[in-house]
């Protein structure tokens, strides 16, 4: 019988040793949100970050659709929705994105396993102690996700969080299944939107952008994406409501569509359409916990951030106040009767606000002398203001108004 050489022996012993050391071995992906891939890799497409978005001339850079007469008639038969569908398809892409992503391995034993041998008091105890230890480390990871052209230069619009930390973007196209590498123009967390760039083709389909202001609770919409892999499905649905808060979605400050159209994994990003072929939002989440909840963000909040986007600069300007919607009872106590002024919760000191005299109790009437319909409609006029942007005010104080001008400034680190 041959005799097993020593060194053999202990590298069995070894492996044995790993093998029943790793048996506890879990992998975890963290969501930890850290931005992994540095915009100086060559996923991000720098040729505007010098651009000031105030320069910006955009007057062309989208096709901006009239909003269609309320009282328009449109025909249902059983090829209106593949009428529309044919219209835009190949406007509307795929994203296959490979992203780095920030993963855990957990490498657990038993402390009791440790021991030579079983002590009858001791090891009962170790086995209720598991010793766990994180290391972390960075893979890759692969994303889906939707889009549309809005540009003939190439540019399309997505949702922020299909390509966070993406290290190479591909494009797909309807048309002949052609794919094209992209490029990252611009991204903003904010408003969980972003630009991305691919080459021009001769035969772009350029999507139309309509108003999400005109929709109204009930109409008909459609959504078009590539929900798990499934590439271009259609489906439709109702507008189920406008301004829709929900803090569990990626950019908590938006206020969104509700709608009961289908949107699954790999929706988010493609167009939420009305019956005129127009987009009016962008498909980003869905209620996990319920059935036909999906919400898009409002297409007029992204027409406003587009220069941010082709910028590459989603800093915001900073005021250093807080404000709230105020109650009918506040605005009488404060000596004014409209239900949707905006009450200053708090001012910061220093800050921008307190150097421009703004207080606590201050009710918020107007801003760049637009009236304010509502709470919403107020973070919408302040949702594109950057560092060195000028902020004016309307505001009621003990019955007097007192016109405010501020310039906004970098918020500060802390």
């Amino acid at each position: 019988m041959n005799q097993q050489p020593r060194g053999a022996r202990v590298s069995v012993i070894v492996t044995l040793s790993l093998l029943s050391y790793l048996a506890g071995c879990t992998f975890v992906r963290l969501d930890t949100g850290r931005q992994l891939v540095s915009e100086d890799d060559p996923i991000f497409d720098t040729r505007f970050r010098e651009v000031d978005p105030a320069d910006l001339d955009l007057s062309d850079f989208w096709i901006d659709a009239e909003p269609p007469p309320s009282d328009e008639a449109i025909p249902i038969n059983h090829r209106t929705y593949a009428k529309i569908v044919t219209s835009v398809s190949d406007g509307i892409v795929n994203l296959y994105t490979t992203v780095l992503e920030e993963r855990e391995a957990r490498l657990g034993i038993v402390p009791g396993d440790l021991l030579p041998f079983r002590i009858p008091i001791l090891s009962p105890v170790l086995d209720f102690i598991p010793f766990h230890l994180p290391l972390r480390y960075k893979a890759e990871g692969f994303s889906l996700g939707s889009g549309f052209l809005i540009n003939e230069g190439g540019f399309i619009l997505t949702n922020a969080h299909v390509i966070r930390n993406a290290t190479d973007i591909r494009v797909v196209r309807s048309k002949n299944r052609e794919e094209f590498p992209a490029r990252i123009i611009g991204v903003d967390p904010a408003t969980d939107s972003a630009l991305i760039r691919i080459e021009p083709q001769p035969d772009m389909r350029v999507l139309p952008l309509g108003s999400s202001e005109a929709l109204e609770v009930g109409e008909i919409v459609m959504a078009v994406g590539n929900p798990l892999g499934l590439n271009h499905t259609v489906s439709s649905g109702l507008i189920s409501a406008k301004q829709r808060l929900v803090p569990e979605a990626e950019a908590s400050l938006l206020d969104y569509l509700q709608t009961d159209t289908a949107i699954n994994p790999g929706s988010s990003g493609g167009p939420l359409l009305n019956l005129h072929g127009q987009v009016v939002g962008i498909n980003t989440a869905i209620a996990t916990r319920a059935q036909n909840i999906g919400f898009a963000i409002p297409i007029d909040t992204i027409k406003r951030v587009i220069p941010i986007l082709i910028s590459g600069n989603p800093e915001r300007g900073w005021f250093g106040a807080a404000a709230r919607p105020t109650s009918p009872g506040e605005a009488a106590r404060l000596g004014h009767s409209n239900p949707s002024a905006v009450i200053v919760d708090e001012v910061l000191d220093p800050s921008p606000a307190s150097k421009a005299g703004v207080r606590a109790d201050d009710l918020i009437l107007r801003v760049g002398g637009q009236e304010i319909p509502d709470f919403i409609a107020f973070r919408h006029q302040l949702i594109s203001l950057r560092p060195g942007n000028t902020l004016e005010l309307t505001i009621l104080r003990d019955g007097e108004q007192i016109e405010i001008s501020s310039t906004l400034v970098a918020p500060p680190n802390d």
